[in-house]
């Protein structure tokens, strides 16, 4: 990553924005009924790759942005996001969906102890504090709605430990998913890594067809077609944000999405958010910009992490 690559307030804007636009999305998925996940994932991998195909053709760069040198690197990255997916819909479907949430929310910590055993980052204590301090805010925001981990009497059932798992998991192959992209940026525009995500996880997914899929209504369709566009454009906003710093610099920022996530509730669904969500947004934000104010500080000193072997705080 050069100096003028290295840009970790480009690379958290960047990473809001997905964040923003996934939450969108997820928003729209909750309005499709009666429809197997299998086929959302579908049209949710092949619509988001048309509008970026579109654009390419009409500048004439969509040679230039199929040719890839990694076609395998690409290929495994469809694996993980697929294999991300399916145990995220598992979780939700063999816990309540805040235990769910909370679970996976671990991913940030993954993403952080992992870009230091993998890729062999130095993750400093302050960043490691935000991470701990966002995942507070999770906490305050879903406690009072835990049943597996409110205390009960009871023991938690084999689907519940199975979903407590497959949320676990999923929140770990994210991150894993997450460092790869990041390696992937080095060498491939985030064109090519958007479109080769599109092409291999919609090759996969339509081998499921034969297993139950619904022909869509003109509303399914229509909202089917949003998700695909959305989410290409969320995918775009996370490789343009893994291109500007590593992944462990914007990982306490995945908590923002419980924010966006309340405030689309609230706009379609009407969910008025309660008093612990409040206070735990708060201790979201506290930790959001904590870690903007230390990397606008370390801004000031024209050094990247390539220069001198250690990564900023």
């Amino acid at each position: 990553m050069t100096a003028a690559a290295y840009s970790p307030i480009r690379a958290i804007g960047f990473k809001i924005l997905h964040l923003f636009l996934t939450a969108a999305m997820l928003a729209l998925v909750k309005l499709v009924q009666g429809m197997p996940v299998t086929q959302l994932m579908f049209f949710r991998s092949l619509l988001a790759i048309l509008p970026i195909i579109a654009v390419l053709a009409m500048r004439r760069q969509l040679r230039d942005a199929i040719r890839t040198r990694r076609p395998f690197g690409h290929f495994t990255r469809a694996l993980l996001s697929l294999t991300t997916m399916g145990l995220t819909f598992l979780a939700v479907r063999s816990l309540p969906l805040p235990e769910a949430v909370t679970l996976q929310y671990t991913q940030p910590l993954f993403v952080v102890a992992l870009s230091a055993l993998i890729l062999g980052e130095t993750v400093r204590l302050f960043r490691w504090a935000a991470v701990g301090f966002g995942f507070l805010g999770v906490l305050v925001v879903t406690w009072p709605k835990l049943t597996l981990l409110g205390g009960g009497t009871e023991a938690a059932s084999d689907a519940e430990l199975i979903g407590a798992g497959a949320a676990l998991t999923a929140a770990a192959t994210l991150a894993l998913t997450l460092l790869l992209v990041g390696q992937l940026v080095r060498t491939e525009k985030s064109t090519t890594i958007a479109i080769w995500l599109g092409i291999y996880a919609s090759a996969i997914l339509a081998f499921t067809i034969p297993f139950g899929w619904v022909v869509p209504d003109a509303r399914q369709t229509i909202i089917l077609a949003m998700i695909g566009v959305i989410g290409g454009l969320s995918q775009l906003a996370l490789t343009e944000s893994l291109r500007s710093a590593p992944a462990s610099t914007t990982a306490p920022f995945e908590y923002t999405s419980l924010i966006f996530a309340t405030a689309f509730g609230f706009a379609v669904f009407g969910d008025i958010p309660d008093g612990s969500t409040i206070y735990g947004g708060a201790i979201l934000a506290a930790a959001g910009l904590a870690i903007i104010w230390r990397e606008r500080k370390n801004m000031i000193r024209p050094i990247t992490a390539r220069s001198t072997g250690l990564p900023p705080e």
